[in-house]
């Protein structure tokens, strides 16, 4: 029995790492079985052979068992190796896509950094090692860090499904601190919920106000890629029958200006896809016959993505697969529209900080005509992802000025320096950064003071300029100003002394003229030559204003004249002639806004042009009480929101986008929130006359 004990030594060694307690009982049962047929053998040979066989069944038994359990357990340490390999590679995959952010990123799970890139390990001076032995708490400091725990952050971006920003700071390993904005959105990595923090860095650069808690908009567009879902990129599906020849899938294909079709059987069940690549790989460089049927070039299975999927989860999935193309499916299983990598890399250019380089690099005005032509596609994306109106409005003021910009340089190439210094302003809505998708040209030029012997020559050279620049600008898609409030035109494109006389006579005068100057002109900036022209004409108006209360009150009066219907859209109730109004023109709603901001803020000397920065400015000088703010603040903002999303459906439909709003283009509770901010405009005209002293 030395042999049998050394047999079962080896068993139990064996099964009990491998299968537990069930394998010690095993290894204990074949102990207490063998000395047993050992005595019976001595005793009795036939019952000894019975309890042999009985035995050995029981064993056979055992032996299966075991067989099964120690089987399992190989399995599992395989499926384990697996599943590891496919997470790392996963993780690795993910990494590379954040690492292309020219922004900072951190991921957070579990309250604890899961992954920095290298942007934020060179903020922090940390390795990504020692970032990740860090927790939550010690990445931000300053104010927001009490104020942004993580399980407040969970809570906020549940609520509101989007994003939030934030002011924080962040320490250097070198003991330095650098103010930071943060970005936070919920994501999923892994199966697990976290929180990814995109970082811009914004030391040394004007901070955000806590009314204006948003990202640049650099920062809010290059965050699309990896928050907005695939369905509002997609675009829509080509299907062909299985049977059709390649030849006609093709001519579909370039009919319907798509790269890529769908094929179905007879029931109409998606079965695969032929793309722009496989008709080159497979039937041109294949060398097969085009009446072939179709089914015999195509992709099958299809790989498909959920319409709810967020963009970075296609990208990772199209580089997975090595596919260029995804059919987009809604939560019941149909194939509801298509995303390529394509798509994808359109997007990336359509960012912000590619299209100003895009500017730059541009050599012909039809060049530039083309990059403003995405303007309305990357509107149409921020609105959809919830952007902040503000946002918007500066982000195309952003593009309008480097286009600006740009143009004036090719007048400049072409014309020869500039005899002496000068300043190209921006007037009206582009001055005031609030530029919409229906705008036209209101520009002027400042030059210099000099001789009167040779102003015509320096002043041919400028009109010619701006003519030029207002030529090309038209052709681009910036419309002539109807009023010809245009460099161009010579009454401005005029010396600093004669615009100091402008704005004197703007301001002594009560003139419809001067009215109309105060309007437009004093809501300037310089795009291009002397930035100090600004603000050397901003002191010569605060300097000449001074006193002037019947320059303010004539003002407010003027302001005043903007009756709206305090009925608009309202079944059975008209304005004050008795009509019913169907019809409003959203522009002169906002109007009386933005002449309250303007009027206050030349009032006051602020220097700010932009007129939600203008109404912060009254609100932090307690001009204004925090609920006031708030409900001007909304009230512009919602009627800019209803403005752009009247242009983008006219431009969306090959109509020339207007700022006439029909009753059949709004909901109910939207005619019901202009109807209460119209009413709100009304005192607000009303306090203004009276903060002025205005009277009859």
């Amino acid at each position: 029995m030395e042999s049998s004990g050394i047999r079962l030594k080896h068993v139990i060694q064996f099964i009990l790492p491998s299968t537990g307690v069930l394998g010690l009982f095993i290894a204990f049962l074949l102990i207490s079985i063998l000395p047993e047929i050992n005595i019976n053998l001595e005793q009795n040979r036939d019952e000894a052979f019975q309890l042999i066989a009985f035995s050995g069944g029981i064993t056979i038994i055992l032996i299966l068992i075991l067989f099964y359990l120690v089987r399992r357990a190989i399995l599992s340490e395989q499926l384990k190796d697996i599943s590891s390999e496919e997470l790392v590679d996963s993780k690795e995959k993910y990494k590379a896509l954040l690492e292309t952010s020219p922004e900072g990123i951190v991921m957070i799970v579990d309250e604890k950094p899961v992954y920095a890139n290298m942007i934020f390990q060179a903020m922090t001076g940390c390795t990504e090692q020692e970032i990740l032995e860090m927790n939550y708490t010690d990445l931000f400091t300053g104010k927001s860090k009490s104020e942004h725990s993580l399980p407040g952050l969970f809570e906020t971006l549940d609520k509101s499904g989007k994003t939030i920003n934030f002011e924080a700071k962040i320490n250097s390993k070198n003991k330095s601190t650098r103010d930071i904005v943060v970005m936070a959105s919920r994501i999923t990595y892994l199966d697990k919920e976290g929180i990814l923090f995109i970082v811009k860095d914004i030391t040394g650069k004007e901070k955000i106000g806590i009314e204006e808690d948003s990202l640049s908009d650099e920062l809010q567009s290059s965050l699309l890629l990896m928050n907005l879902p695939v369905s509002s990129f997609m675009k829509e599906t080509v299907t062909c029958n299985m049977n059709q020849p390649v030849v006609e899938a093709g001519k579909l294909m370039n009919r319907r200006n798509q790269d890529a079709i769908l094929i179905t059987q007879e029931d109409h069940k998606h079965v695969g896809i032929v793309t722009d690549s496989d008709l080159r790989d497979r039937v041109v460089a294949g060398e097969r016959p085009t009446n072939n049927p179709v089914f015999e070039v195509m992709s099958s299975p299809l790989v498909t993505i959920s319409d709810q999927s967020l963009l970075f989860e296609a990208s990772l999935l199209i580089e997975e697969k090595k596919i260029s193309h995804l059919p987009v499916i809604n939560k019941n299983g149909d194939i509801i529209g298509i995303f390529s990598k394509n798509d994808l890399h359109e997007i990336q250019r359509n960012s912000i900080s590619y299209i100003i380089k895009e500017i730059r690099n541009a050599n012909t005005v039809e060049g530039l005509k083309a990059i403003h032509g995405k303007v309305p596609g990357l509107v149409k994306t921020l609105m959809d992802s919830g952007a902040k109106i503000h946002n918007i409005t500066h982000l195309i003021s952003t593009i309008t000025d480097a286009i600006t910009e740009r143009v004036i340089e090719y007048a400049i190439e072409e014309m020869g320096d500039p005899p002496v210094k000068f300043a190209f302003l921006v007037l009206g809505s582009e001055g005031r950064r609030e530029q919409t998708l229906v705008t036209d040209q209101d520009n002027a030029i400042i030059f210099e003071n000099i001789p009167n012997d040779k102003l015509s020559d320096v002043n041919k050279y400028f009109l010619y300029l701006g003519k030029k620049v207002n030529l090309w600008l038209d052709r681009i898609g910036y419309n002539y100003c109807k009023g010809e409030i245009m460099a161009g035109n010579p009454q401005w494109c005029q010396s600093m002394d004669r615009w100091k006389q402008y704005f004197s006579r703007w301001i002594n005068e009560t003139t419809e003229d001067a009215s109309l100057g105060v309007s437009i002109f004093f809501d300037f900036r310089v795009v291009y030559g002397e930035q100090s022209y600004a603000g050397e004409l901003r002191k010569h108006v605060s300097q000449v204003s001074d006193n002037q209360t019947r320059f303010f009150q004539i003002l407010s009066r003027e302001t005043s004249k903007y009756k709206l219907p305090v009925n608009i859209f309202k079944n059975g109730h008209g304005d004050s002639s008795g009509t019913i109004t169907e019809t409003m023109d959203i522009k002169t709603g906002i109007m009386p806004i933005t002449d309250f901001a303007r009027i206050y803020s030349l009032y006051h000397r602020f220097e700010e042009t932009n007129t939600i920065s203008r109404l912060l400015r009254m609100f932090q000088r307690s001009e204004l009480s925090k609920s006031e703010f708030d409900e001007i603040n909304h009230s512009y903002n919602f009627l800019m929101e209803i403005r752009f999303r009247n242009q983008l459906a006219a431009i969306l439909n090959n109509e020339i986008p207007k700022n006439i709003i029909t009753s059949n283009d709004l909901t109910e509770i939207e005619k019901s929130m202009i109807r209460n901010i119209y009413s709100m405009i009304t005192p607000l005209q009303s306090r203004l006359n009276s903060e002025v002293k205005w009277s009859h």
